[in-house]
């Protein structure tokens, strides 16, 4: 069957599996969702990418974890954005809970660890003044385990705040004491019209779960798409394309270079050395398109769109020659200046000894044959070192 998408109508999330780095590739280490899955067996990291099993019970974790956007709850990133438009006031604090938190709040969610850094920041693109995400100490919950990755996006989106130029204090947690939170009520216009939403969506939600679940006979007739043509398919991120848009909307931003340790970021920036061949593989296995490359007459040309990258280091693990790195620092203006970095403009060559295409003038042979012949050459001088 396509495995472009994966319905999954026992569990309320989605898998869209060319958007999983596991899936791209069989090197790839990422374990972001299974990670912080606080329910055991509900994320299983298969050979097909990961797969959501029916223990899940929606905490919305691995959605908010996934750098990709891979996985995609049933309540989508877009509708809570909506629930925030509805409720957002210019100028007034937007306070965000879990249902465990005390008192009354502008958006109650399942758990903390379902926001992403473009729902934080929603409010702000409002016209809010602060965006609190309220704690009733997590330890005391059955999704602790989840809890670090709420922490990890506010800290990312106090990073972002930072760089545009409007002060880490816009977004900030409060601990507040454990009960029961309550969304601040909407006039019955509006509640009446999100009822019929919720309704809609559990409409079609049974409808995608019914024509998922095929006879065994008829799935297994379905021909399966090819991996190598499936790769060839880039998707497009919703996860950063709704950040994107967000820093390109907040009020105010003046964006600056502020550069920080890539390490647990969902960015990342690239460099090429002289090994590359221009093989395409990390263009090809990117699963995010965020890797393009062009020729231009002899001359190979690869860029990166830095905005798009999200450090999933599937490029890195997979590039045969080693020749492309992620830097140890990253700079968030890349998100805001949305521009192209070109990694490597070469003149296309071929190697001297196997005819594979190489790049530039700096040798006449591969990668390959130069460590073939270096090994050669290691083994003639120790056999002539030795008077053989």
């Amino acid at each position: 069957m396509n495995k472009l998408i994966d319905f999954q109508p026992q569990a309320p999330v989605r898998v869209a599996s060319t958007l999983c780095s596991r899936f791209r590739s069989t090197k790839s280490q990422c374990v972001a969702c299974a990670a912080v899955c606080p329910v055991p067996g509900a994320v299983r990291l298969a050979g097909q990418g990961a797969e959501i099993t029916a223990a899940c019970v929606g905490c919305g974790a691995c959605a908010s974890a996934c750098p990709n956007g891979a996985i995609r709850p049933l309540e989508d990133d877009g509708r809570l954005a909506k629930r925030i438009r509805e409720r957002v006031q210019s100028g007034a604090t937007f306070r965000i809970a879990c249902s465990r938190a005390q008192g009354r709040v502008d958006l109650v969610v399942p758990c903390l660890s379902r926001l992403t850094e473009a729902l934080v920041l929603e409010p702000i693109r409002g016209g809010a003044q602060r965006v609190e995400l309220l704690d009733p100490d997590c330890t005391a919950c059955g999704l602790a385990k989840a809890a670090p990755q709420w922490q990890r996006v506010m800290f990312f989106s106090r990073e972002l705040c930072e760089s545009a130029g409007l002060g880490a204090q816009r977004v900030a947690s409060v601990r507040v004491a454990s009960g029961r939170a309550e969304e601040t009520p909407l006039s019955a216009k509006t509640s009446n019209s999100r009822r019929a939403m919720f309704r809609t969506i559990a409409e079609r939600w049974k409808e995608s779960g019914a024509a998922a679940m095929v006879p065994a006979d008829v799935a297994e007739a379905a021909p399966a798409e090819p991996f190598r043509e499936l790769v060839q398919r880039h998707s497009d991120n919703p996860k950063r394309i709704d950040l994107l848009q967000v820093l390109g909307a907040l009020p105010g931003a003046k964006p600056r270079p502020r550069r920080l340790p890539v390490s647990g970021l969902p960015l990342a920036q690239l460099e090429v050395d002289q090994r590359c061949v221009g093989c395409n593989v990390c263009e090809t296995l990117c699963p995010v398109g965020a890797l393009k490359h062009r020729d231009e007459g002899d001359t190979y040309i690869l860029e990166l769109d830095a905005a798009l990258c999200t450090g999933c280091r599937v490029c890195e693990v997979a590039c045969y020659h080693q020749a492309l790195h992620i830097r140890e620092t990253v700079d968030l203006a890349v998100l805001f200046e949305r521009r192209s970095i070109t990694l490597v403009s070469a003149k296309k060559r071929t190697c001297s000894a196997c005819g594979e295409r190489i790049l530039g003038d700096a040798s006449e042979f591969c990668p390959a044959c130069q460590l073939s012949g270096d090994r050669r050459d290691a083994v003639a001088r120790r056999f002539f070192s030795r008077g053989i």
